[in-house]
């Protein structure tokens, strides 16, 4: 752990969230947790992705890819000729959004801790992917716009990420984010008990204040920040609830069996920032 905040340099303290510190200058708030890359990368196992954090990401790929492509149609309002450019993710998991942007994009590639998500993802969507830690990665060419999504609270050092992005970009290149928002209403009502404080997946806890802050910090200029919704499997949900947390897996099954279950829902908490920003 950095005694210094990583957005401000100033110092931490503890969080009136237990187990996590803020910064008594910004109110930056991470876990008093130390992860080294190889431990990162047992962390996102396949297990990670089938039953730990996912119920089954994969099988989910349809919602996953509808959720992607919510998210780069708002992104191309603030990339022109997208044809032209070429775009770089960090944290691509199984290749989901890649497989959407390249329709779009005159290339895309990406890298992601995970060594099971990085092989499908390579074998099965033939993209132009690779595993490991971002902060080894050498660009063969500058990329155009790098998409981090729901990525930066899970990386060690998010501020070294943002750096090595900038310095590998042109001006006017876009890096894209999305985050939970710490500063939000769901997230300060729920303290303790909101669904996205889960250390050691998830590191570091940003607000719109303080993500924007970091970008800036790095030489890139705020063009979009918003709340970002998801669509949501009422099936995923209601076995979460039913059958996780209440221990009722019939009354799931009895549901899913006369299909009350088979749709999606678009629901936004406000509690997911969504950034967009421009290198200076």
């Amino acid at each position: 752990m950095n005694s210094a905040c990583l957005v401000c340099g100033g110092n931490y303290k503890p969080s009136r969230l237990p187990g996590l510190l803020a910064c008594a200058s910004c109110g930056f708030t991470t876990a008093d947790v130390s992860q080294t890359s190889e431990q990162l990368e047992q962390l996102y196992s396949a297990r990670y992705f089938a039953g730990g954090e996912y119920r089954d990401y994969v099988s989910e790929w349809r919602l996953i890819e509808k959720n992607f492509r919510v998210r780069l149609k708002n992104l191309l309002k603030y990339v022109p000729d997208p044809g032209s450019k070429r775009l770089f993710e960090i944290g691509c998991a199984y290749g989901f959004f890649l497989g959407v942007a390249r329709e779009r994009f005159a290339s895309v590639a990406g890298i992601d801790i995970s060594s099971d998500a990085v092989k499908y993802a390579a074998g099965e969507l033939g993209l132009a992917v690779q595993s490991g830690d971002f902060s080894h990665y050498e660009f063969g060419e500058q990329p155009d716009v790098v998409c981090l999504w729901d990525t930066i609270e899970h990386l060690a050092h998010p501020d070294l990420y943002l750096k090595k992005v900038a310095l590998n970009m042109r001006p006017g290149g876009v890096i894209a984010i999305t985050t939970g928002d710490l500063g939000s209403f769901v997230a300060r009502f729920r303290g303790a008990r909101w669904r996205l404080i889960h250390p050691p997946t998830h590191l570091h806890y940003f607000s719109k204040a303080t993500l924007v802050r970091l970008l800036e910090r790095y030489g890139f200029a705020i063009r979009y920040c918003g709340a970002e919704g998801l669509y949501r499997s009422v099936d995923t949900m209601a076995y979460m609830i039913l059958a996780l947390r209440h221990g009722r897996p019939r009354l799931h099954a009895f549901l899913k069996r006369w299909g009350l279950l088979d749709w999606d829902l678009y629901l936004n908490l406000y509690d997911i920032v969504y950034a967009i920003a421009e290198k200076e």
